[in-house]
């Protein structure tokens, strides 16, 4: 029973060993019969204890009856009358009263009397009648086994006086087994098979001693199994308030259960005040953000805000915040109750309308338009946390005017079929799943799915604040104590809003009413989501940047706040919301996302939620590991042949690749037909990280002598595919003579800060253009704007830090059959998410 998960369990955490399947099975018929919704787990195992004994002995009545009715013959009245089968049949009768009972009234106090009771009675009216002779103290052994089963502590009490009365009753069955021949009760012989003292001691002594033996181990184990109950909920509640920084509240809980403790109490509270002690050393290093802090306090260090003024006497209405959460999964609760809700819930919202009303905020927008573009991100927020419910149909299509979600677009043939391919093509699985990773939603035992009330609240203060700093009132001026900050002196007004947003919520928390009622843990997810990472997604989907650039913040951000998988999450689900509410709706009822459906392409939109599952891995992998991990998953979805790709140029055709979007195949197959020296140059400055850690399928040259700076071509993937498939070859060549104009300005650097830098080249100027027209235009040059930055301009290269953009003759060649580079496929070495590395052709 050690081994297998027997009877005692719940049918539900009862698995199939491949042995015992019929056991499973029948224990998992049984709950589904005799489980209530309301059962604990105490409840389950005695009801399980009863339904099997009495399918047992069912079992047994009926082979018993199989068995004589094929020695004794046909049934017929006389072998009807035969006593013993009366009795065995009476045991069946009795059982299927118990199970009745149980069935109707559940396993009560008195339920579980009548089933004790009447069995005691049973054997003792059938081993003077029936069965005269039976020796049936071993039924009553069973009994008061069961009986021991089916005690509760607030039943104690009764079921020890129930068990006195069987032993009672054990003890007049011996008491007749012994003496029944002699005092006339058995008129059979069965007696004379054993002495009276053999009788006594066979029975009666075994009786009490199973009894006690069984009593005592059972109280033993119930006392251990609460104890050890005590000790796991004990931990539960320390881990979450040291989740959540309380630690006051952590040692408080520890210092009751020390008290409560048995022994020493060091067996669970000791290891737990040890680190407890620990996180308190360290508590001096955590972010002040983090905790609860006065207003009054923050009032004093901060000269004057807008915003102090408007919402000192404003509160969040927090029970209608937990009200949405707990009603967001609901069927009947609409997106218009769902408005209603938020608007009357956040304060925050009330700061789209302080002072300038009809001025244009710092997005050059109104505020009633990015009051808009905030709802609209709830709205979105709304569909995905239901979209197993309505929130497909809402997303896609929208609401009526009552408040109902539609089912199909009211306009015009090219906008509904717009829709039905959001409805039809997003990537809802891969939005469920980066859901269930940022812990906002989460998966019963019973396979339900449901919210998580902390991390759904967070993001729905995140929602409602992430915006309000874009009204010019409200910008913060950098106290002198913070200065510098982001960049801003002292006494300086932080015009950026997303900066002014994160230095409100570092250095004066409790001045936003939403984010000052969070726990710490809700906070922390909120402060990593509006730090600097200066990650731009679209790099990574389009192959733009060089991994050291476009992780390096980001990477940063996840050390500094001590960031898991789960957050990182969290912020791409604020990413996701945020963009496919930003299209205006003016006055109509809330049309689903347009952004989504009819302003952004699906395969790009579908290529920015695949790559959420990577950069997660930032967590715990290196900025390199997560962009080749990217690469080689989408080079095997796009699927251009492996005998494309030159020797030694695997990252430059990966990253060419995701950049052509729409014609890889082509693009990859004239990278392989350029001359030789523009292709060296291709791959050795597409593979280059601008990171202390190389690729691993990078040229051996960039391998075995790293040197930086990593250049990122801005605009490189628009240029390609301004070209399309019919002049990528010309493009490729502009490429390169970018890339050596810009290499002659930042020139190789072998140190370790050498390596690790990168350089920005802006061609804005020629990124819509054709190939040959940018010929037609020449010159062209590149003039260094900053130790990191150049741009590409049109004219004679005549000053210092210019430098002429050459390369060679675009004449396109004569059509036919491209020469490829004879190579044997090769296979593509891909590392997976767990770190394993496997192989694998295409």
């Amino acid at each position: 029973s050690r081994q297998r998960r027997c009877f005692l369990m719940p049918a539900s955490m009862v698995q199939c060993s491949g042995q015992c399947w019929l056991a499973d099975l029948l224990l998992h018929w049984l709950h589904q019969v005799f489980g209530r919704s309301g059962d604990t787990k105490e409840d389950i195992r005695q009801k399980m204890c009863v339904a099997v004994v009495g399918v047992v002995e069912l079992v047994s009545v009926l082979v018993a009856l199989i068995y004589d009715a094929l020695i004794m013959g046909p049934v017929n009245a006389e072998w009807l009358q035969n006593h013993r089968r009366i009795g065995i049949c009476s045991s069946a009768v009795l059982v299927v009263a118990n199970l009745t009972c149980m069935y109707y009234t559940g396993l009560t106090l008195a339920v579980k009397i009548f089933v004790i009771l009447s069995w005691a009675v049973w054997i003792l009216a059938t081993s003077l009648w029936a069965m005269a002779g039976y020796p049936g103290w071993v039924l009553i052994i069973l009994i008061l086994d069961v009986s021991i089963l089916l005690q509760k502590p607030e039943h104690a009490y009764v079921m020890r006086r129930l068990d006195c009365v069987v032993l009672a009753l054990g003890t007049i069955h011996v008491t007749f087994f012994a003496y029944g021949e002699a005092i006339g009760i058995y008129a059979s012989l069965a007696s004379t098979r054993f002495s009276p003292a053999s009788c006594w001691v066979t029975g009666m002594l075994t009786l009490v001693v199973n009894y006690y033996s069984v009593q005592g181990y059972a109280n033993s184990a119930r006392k251990e199994a609460s104890a050890l109950q005590a000790s796991v909920f004990l931990a539960y509640k320390v881990a979450d308030k040291l989740a959540n920084y309380d630690l006051e509240a952590a040692e408080h809980l520890l210092q009751g259960g020390y008290s409560q403790s048995t022994g020493d109490g060091t067996e669970i509270v000791g290891p737990l005040f040890h680190l407890l002690r620990n996180l308190k050393a360290y508590r001096p290093f955590l972010p002040d953000a983090l905790f609860k802090a006065s207003a009054d306090d923050m009032l004093a260090q901060i000269q004057s805000l807008t915003f102090v003024e408007e919402l000192a006497h404003d509160t969040t209405d927090w029970d209608r915040v937990h009200k949405i959460v707990q009603r967001l999964r609901e069927t009947e609760y609409r997106l218009t109750e769902f408005q209603e809700d938020i608007e009357a819930s956040f304060c925050e919202l009330r700061l789209f309308r302080v002072h300038a009303l009809d001025q244009p905020w710092s997005s050059g927008r109104t505020a009633e338009d990015e009051l808009h573009r905030t709802m609209g991100a709830f709205y979105s927020l709304y569909c995905f946390l239901r979209m197993d419910l309505d929130g497909q149909d809402v997303l896609a299509y929208g609401i009526a005017p009552e408040g109902s979600p539609r089912k199909a677009a009211l306009s015009t043939d090219t906008e509904y079929r717009k829709r039905d391919a959001l409805r039809q093509n997003f990537r809802w699985e891969s939005t469920r799943e980066l859901l269930l990773h940022a812990e906002i939603l989460k998966v019963t035992s019973a396979g339900k799915v449901s919210l998580n009330h902390d991390r759904t609240v967070a993001l729905l203060v995140l929602t409602a604040i992430h915006d309000i700093m874009k009204n010019k009132a409200l910008l913060p001026t950098v106290q002198p104590q913070h200065a510098p900050y982001q960049g801003t002196k002292a006494n300086e007004v932080i015009q950026d809003h997303d900066f002014a947003l994160a230095y409100m919520l570092e250095h004066f928390p409790s001045l936003l009413p939403s984010f000052a009622g969070l726990e710490a843990a809700q906070r922390a997810p909120i402060l990593f989501t509006t730090s600097r990472m200066n990650f731009n997604n679209g790099w990574l989907v389009q192959g733009e940047a060089p991994p050291g650039l476009l992780f390096s913040s980001f990477k940063k951000c996840i050390v500094k706040g001590r960031a898991s998988e789960a957050d990182i999450s969290f912020y791409f689900v604020h990413w996701l919301t945020d963009l496919a509410g930003s299209e205006l709706y003016q006055q109509r009822p809330w049309p689903g996302s347009e952004k989504f459906a009819l302003k952004f392409p699906q395969h790009v939109l579908s290529a920015f939620i695949d790559s959420f599952s990577f950069v997660r891995q930032l967590a715990h992998q290196s900025e390199v590991d997560v962009m080749e991990d990217y690469l080689k998953d989408r080079w095997l979805a796009l699927g251009p042949p492996v005998s494309l790709v030159p020797e030694g140029c695997e990252v430059a055709s990966m990253r060419l690749a995701l950049m052509a979007q729409g014609f890889e195949a082509d693009a990859v197959a004239a990278f392989a037909e350029l001359p030789e020296q523009d292709r060296a140059c291709l791959a050795c400055e597409l593979a280059r990280t601008g990171h202390s850690q190389q690729f691993s399928c990078a040229p051996a040259e960039i391998r075995n002598e790293p040197a930086g700076p990593a250049l990122l071509i801005y605009y490189a993937p628009a240029l390609l595919q301004n070209a399309k498939s019919v002049g990528i070859r010309e493009a490729l060549l502009i490429l390169c003579g970018v890339l050596r104009a810009a290499r002659e300005i930042f020139p190789l650097d072998r140190s370790p800060l050498g390596v690790q830098s990168h350089a920005i080249i802006r061609i804005d100027a020629i990124k819509d253009i054709m190939p040959a027209e940018i010929q037609k235009m020449s010159p062209w040059y590149l003039r260094q704007t900053s130790s990191t930055d150049a741009v590409i301009e049109k004219g004679e290269a005549i000053g210092p830090g210019e430098i002429a953009v050459e390369w060679r003759s675009l004449t396109i060649p004569l059509s036919g059959p491209r020469a490829l580079p004879k190579r044997p496929p090769q296979p593509l070495v891909l590392r997976s998410q767990n770190g394993a590395r496997e192989q694998r052709n295409r």
